[in-house]
């Protein structure tokens, strides 16, 4: 044990450090200052770094630096949109009045000797519908042949429940209700979390991102359910009076191409009218709301100076603060409220003696003029005060494309039809009894 004891406490080995020469230079050897340069006298003080800065370069401000968000590509982007869907509407409205024209005077002898009115061919597409109807119940019937009575009666009773009212409207109202299914499957796609960076980027448009094809997507999405539930029956409400006086329009001059549908030309409509109401929105923002959030940042800034000496923060974490407190002052566009502007616009003014009412919830009648004057004062209101509720620049820019379209809209929508005529033949215009059947084919 003392042995084990004595080889622990053994001393260790000397460690031999390595040598190293530093060397060192006589302050004679080092270089003399040159008698002839000019020292600063000592008692004139080092500029601060602001004042070096200065001396550099003037800073530009942070008001000259910040750009207003662009508003030309939104621009360029409505009437591109506009034209094209006019131009695509009208192409295919004309090529539909004709195969209806020729399909009924191949039909009957009655339009032998003149061409078919408008009512006539929506009565033959009306019944045309009923036919087809009635064909698929039949089919339907002879697929559950073999059912057990019970479920075949129910599966009878459901199809004629969904079969009737769609024979029963308009045209165009079945269109709304078909818009409403497209928005609500976009709403159901709010809903997944997954969903939601996409959602966000294509489907609500920013005036601040840039872009502008969110200002079609954004017609579309809807993220609340009483949003999306009040603009599908707004929409196809307003929007079945609205086409019934574009048809009316369209047949009151003799002068004008027959029509044998209008939905094309209330799609084209629709399009049209929200993506001018979000043009609206999106250029007040740029050059009224914009600019005062960038003044108000310098005023921030400006005032957070004063006291840099006690706290500094960053110029860029300002801006992050300032922005991130007034994100709710940017409009984002969402929702189809500017259609339903424009085409409750439309209707009051062609039927202005009209009386309005809910049935849901039930409302008592009122003048169909005086609501849309208090809507219209609420906007008015909400863009004075700065109310951040609604987008109330997007429903006045609906209202006004209202106004605009019921005054030049049925004269634009003529001059698109003729000019997307090509070789058709000249049987879609109005003809006289006296002019011949030898017209009709040419």
């Amino acid at each position: 044990m003392f042995w084990h004891l004595r080889s622990v406490l053994r001393p260790l080995p000397k460690c031999r450090v390595p040598y190293r020469q530093f060397t060192f230079t006589r302050p004679g050897r080092l270089p003399a200052a040159e008698p002839n340069a000019q020292q600063a006298p000592w008692n004139i003080s080092i500029p601060s770094f602001r004042q070096q800065l200065g001396r550099l370069r003037d800073v530009p401000s942070f008001g000259d630096k910040v750009k207003r968000p662009a508003i030309g590509g939104q621009i360029i982007f409505f009437v591109a949109g506009s034209v094209l869907t006019f131009a695509v509407a009208a192409n295919v409205t004309n090529i539909e009045t004709y195969m209806w024209s020729i399909r009924l005077i191949e039909s009957a002898p009655a339009w032998k000797d003149r061409p078919p009115t408008n009512d006539e061919m929506r009565r033959a597409r009306y019944y045309a519908l009923g036919k087809q109807l009635q064909q698929r119940l039949a089919l339907m019937k002879d697929a559950v042949e073999e059912w057990p009575q019970a479920f075949k009666a129910m599966l009878i009773w459901t199809y004629i429940q969904f079969a009737q009212p769609v024979l029963d409207t308009s045209e165009v109202r079945r269109w709304c209700w078909g818009i409403g299914v497209v928005n609500g499957i976009i709403y159901l796609a709010w809903q997944f979390p997954r969903l939601q960076p996409l959602m966000q980027r294509r489907f609500i448009h920013n005036p601040l991102s840039g872009l502008s094809g969110t200002m079609f997507t954004s017609l579309l999405s809807h993220r609340s359910i009483l949003h999306l539930a009040v603009d599908s029956m707004a929409l196809a409400a307003f929007g079945s009076a609205a086409s019934q006086y574009f048809f009316e329009q369209q047949g009151r001059d003799p002068d004008n191409l027959r029509e044998a549908t209008p939905r094309w030309h209330f799609l084209a409509f629709c399009t049209s009218a929200g993506l001018f109401s979000i043009l609206v929105s999106h250029i007040a923002y740029a050059r009224l709301t914009y600019p005062r959030l960038v003044s108000r940042l310098k005023s921030t800034a400006g005032s957070s100076t004063a006291s840099a000496s006690s706290s500094f923060t960053p110029p860029r974490g300002r801006i992050a603060s300032f922005f991130s407190k007034h994100t709710k002052e940017v409009p984002i566009a969402l929702g189809a409220s500017g259609v339903v502007y424009a085409a409750f616009t439309v209707v009051t003014l062609a039927y202005p003696d009209t009386d309005l009412a809910f049935k849901i919830p039930p409302t008592f009648p009122i003048p169909i003029s005086f609501a849309l004057c208090a809507l219209l004062a609420f906007d008015f209101a909400g863009v004075i005060y700065g109310w951040r509720v609604f987008n109330h620049w997007a429903h006045l820019g609906g209202a006004a494309f209202g106004a605009l379209y019921y005054e030049y809209g049925p004269e634009i929508w003529e001059l698109f039809r003729e000019l997307m005529l090509d070789d058709l033949p000249p049987s879609l215009c109005n003809l006289d009894e006296d002019e011949g059947d030898e017209d009709l084919f040419q």
